[in-house]
């Protein structure tokens, strides 16, 4: 009986080593290299890795602190390769749209819970071959949600004035930034006017350089147009820009004033506009080109 257990246990040893031995092999011969193949070769073998790893620590109880040691590697370093596995359990996508899923992007997306979500950062990262930071960017945004949102015609989100309100004013819009942002050069009495760029309430629409993006903005313009006001500037010339009311709210972490805009097209007087004008807010909402920040 005593025999067979040190038998046991040598074999148990045996297959110890042999995974250490078959990690250190694997991350020995890894090529951080430019070419595709190489970089298709890389993801392997981190992933064969961090499954390798797993098992050892599964069947040794021991932490990866003590198995990086072994291994000679970064704890972090192998503390990614698990995340990597136990994220892609039976497997990793390998290429989108003919263009390599590299190692960057695959750690870009691991603290990503949402399956659908990874998918969709790995093929758009792929597609516009992002490079690391305009991926995380985005992440961070919640483009993936937002992109989800554009698309429904209408939406049941309805947004609440707030009691924290400053001030409301004429303005005339200088320029429309994107969905979400506009130039205005606001009246605050006094024959004074300043210019401010000012972020919309309570919503975000998507970057500007998305398709979505691009058709937020055009909805505002349309909309806008639709309010420009002519009015003498010098010399006989006129200025026509959108007349807007806007009420502002405390600073946003830019510095810039968050906003709610109304507009009703054909109409000069403040007082109207802002009793009976559209909210564009709920506008961009309403017509899925926005969804609620």
């Amino acid at each position: 009986m005593f025999s067979l257990n040190n038998k046991t246990m040598a074999k148990t040893r045996k297959n110890k080593s042999t995974i250490i031995s078959r990690i250190k092999h694997i991350l020995s011969g890894i090529d951080d290299s430019m070419e595709d193949d190489d970089k298709l070769s890389m993801v392997r073998g981190f992933w064969q890795a961090g499954q390798l790893a797993v098992q050892y620590k599964d069947e040794t109880g021991m932490r990866l602190l003590d198995i990086a040691g072994l291994l000679d590697v970064p704890v972090w370093s192998l503390q990614r390769y698990t995340q990597f596995f136990k994220t892609f359990p039976k497997g990793y996508p390998k290429k989108y749209h003919n263009h390599v899923v590299n190692w960057t992007y695959i750690c870009s997306v691991l603290p990503v819970h949402d399956k659908k979500a990874r998918d969709f950062y790995l093929q758009e990262a792929c597609r516009h071959n992002w490079n690391k930071y305009q991926l995380i960017r985005r992440i961070k945004e919640g483009y993936f949600y937002g992109t989800k949102e554009i698309g429904r015609a209408k939406t049941k989100a309805k947004l609440k004035e707030k009691n924290q309100r400053l001030y409301t004013y004429a303005a005339e819009v200088i320029k429309i930034v994107d969905g979400d942002t506009l130039d205005l050069e606001i009246d605050v009495g006094f024959k004074t006017k300043q210019e401010h760029r000012v972020r919309f309430r309570g919503i975000n629409c998507p970057e500007i350089g998305t398709p979505q993006g691009r058709k937020a903005k055009k909805f505002v313009e349309g909309e806008l147009n639709k309010c420009i006001v002519q009015k003498p500037l010098f010399k006989g010339r006129l200025a026509a820009r959108p007349m807007v009311v806007v009420k502002t709210y405390k600073l946003g972490i830019f510095g810039r004033y968050t906003v709610d805009i109304y507009y009703l097209p054909g109409e000069r007087d403040k007082e109207v506009i802002a009793q009976h004008g559209k909210l564009l807010n709920q506008a961009l909402l309403d017509h899925g080109f926005a969804r609620k920040a």
